[in-house]
């Protein structure tokens, strides 16, 4: 009789032990996600692989550049977000594709389609070590998201145990105007 309650104590001790583990162990999406280092514009922020520092942030209605020798003009319903970022590479030559907002709700906002021909994109760009580079990123959302945002950087979406930076932009910094004219170089 002893020897029955004692297994049976045994199995109960192990279900609860089993549960606990289940319970407590990460899961898969963050075993294998980002390796996320935190900052603010205008400071430098460094994963392993790279470091940026968001240098500016403009937002207007009306974007305007010069594309292969014509003007082009782009407007929206909401406000064009221009984000001028220093990069550099710490050991290796890497791009920085993937772009990101995520603003006041939540919601993440990549990199506008719309504007791919933009001059001084960094997106186009290969980063080399000891050869610091500066460009834009252009992001198209609804003006409300911008009162609360961060800046997601990282070679591609969805890196998987990789550096991801993730920059917090102060809205009342943010330069606001009605027409963004960006210049061949990007500023």
């Amino acid at each position: 009789m002893i020897r029955a309650v004692v297994y049976a104590a045994l199995v109960a001790l192990s279900v609860v032990a089993l549960i606990a583990l289940k319970e407590t162990t990460p899961s898969y999406a963050m075993l294998r996600g980002p390796i996320v280092t935190r900052g603010y514009a205008g400071e430098t922020v460094s994963g392993r692989a790279f470091s940026g520092k968001v240098s500016q942030v403009r937002k207007a209605k009306v974007l305007s550049y010069e594309s292969f020798g014509r003007k082009v003009e782009r407007s929206t319903s909401g406000v064009w977000l221009v984000v001028t970022v220093d990069a550099a590479a710490s050991t290796e030559t890497l791009p920085l594709q993937a772009a990101t907002i995520v603003g006041a709700s939540g919601r993440s906002y990549r990199q506008s389609t719309r504007v791919d021909s933009v001059p001084g994109a960094l997106s186009t760009k290969t980063i080399q070590p000891g050869l610091p580079t500066s460009g834009i990123f252009v992001f198209e959302l609804p003006e409300a998201e911008t009162s609360r945002m961060s800046l997601l950087l990282a070679r591609q979406y969805f890196p998987q145990l990789s550096d991801q930076l993730d920059i917090s932009i102060d809205a009342d910094k943010l330069g606001s105007q009605a027409v963004l004219e960006i210049g061949n170089d990007g500023r």
